[in-house]
């Protein structure tokens, strides 16, 4: 369903990106037709990350809010009964298209709505949340797993990722931990920050988050997984010790608990946990 005489003519109606030609009768880019497409043959159902529906679309931030992207899809005119008419599933029910038709999309926002503050700082941090989601996929044990795998751990874990790698971010976010409000969150940041763990240390505590014998969906699955832990716990205490420091891995190890502990002691991490599904829906 894709006509390309208009590619070099005209934008992404949906996030402003190059088009690639008419997709589902709009002319966008291959990211949100593939979004679209995805979104309606699965009958995704996803919440707004900043609980608002109002989520700027743009080419540097269209994957933050999987919501506001495909409720932007329906308000430009992309036809979701056309993804059926391409060889799939035919008896798969358009769920989305139908809710649209019952309950409309609202205007097109503005090219630049005004945003509360708060909200704004909720979305960056969705975002890094969307690229540790991304980074822990990547991992070397990880990634061997398949995707029901990968998922179900995730969903039981993120709130670890986000914070380990949150509390070690390249970039001073300090503005947006302190925007959000969340004070246990402001909390748990400090306290991992303690472990002032380097690149190496950081990937060996990833492993032993992500590898998780007890969260295996088979008996092959935890035997893999144990082997993977005990692989980054021998890894991770032969690196400390080269680095002459005797008390480091057992520090490490503490820290890392208190992740574990912790994971869900705030406010932001109820909110997160209602669109981590959505995430991995799209990464």
């Amino acid at each position: 369903m894709c006509d390309r005489t208009m590619s070099t003519f005209s934008g992404c109606a949906v996030c402003g990106d190059q088009s690639s030609g008419k997709h589902y009768g709009v002319a966008c880019c291959d990211g949100c037709s593939c979004f679209f497409k995805r979104s309606v043959r699965r009958g995704s159902s996803y919440s707004c990350i900043a609980l608002a529906g109002n989520c700027v679309i743009d080419k540097a931030r269209r994957n933050w809010c999987p919501s506001c992207r495909f409720r932007r899809c329906l308000a430009v005119g992309m036809n979701a009964s056309a993804v059926q008419e391409e060889r799939g599933p035919r008896n798969q029910q358009v769920t989305l298209y139908r809710n649209s038709r019952r309950n409309p999309p609202p205007a097109l926002p503005s090219p630049a709505p005004t945003m509360h503050p708060q909200a704004l700082h909720f979305q960056i941090l969705a975002q890094i949340l969307v690229t540790c989601l991304r980074q822990a996929k990547s991992n070397e044990q990880f990634r061997l797993l398949d995707r029901g795998q990968q998922d179900a751990i995730l969903q039981v874990v993120w709130s670890e990722i986000f914070v380990l790698r949150a509390s070690h971010w390249s970039l001073d976010i300090s503005v947006m931990i302190e925007g959000c409000g969340d004070e246990q969150l402001k909390g748990l940041i400090f306290e991992a920050q303690q472990m002032q763990a380097d690149v190496l240390e950081l990937n060996f505590l990833e492993t032993l988050i992500l590898c998780r014998k007890e969260l295996a969906l088979s008996t092959e699955y935890a035997i893999l997984l144990g082997s993977h832990s005990n692989a980054a716990l021998v890894s991770l205490a032969r690196y400390t010790l080269h680095q002459s420091n005797y008390l480091r891995f057992g520090q490490l190890l503490l820290g890392l608990r208190q992740l574990c502990l912790r994971r869900f002691d705030c406010a932001l991490s109820c909110m997160f946990r209602t669109v981590v599904k959505d995430i991995l829906k799209t990464i």
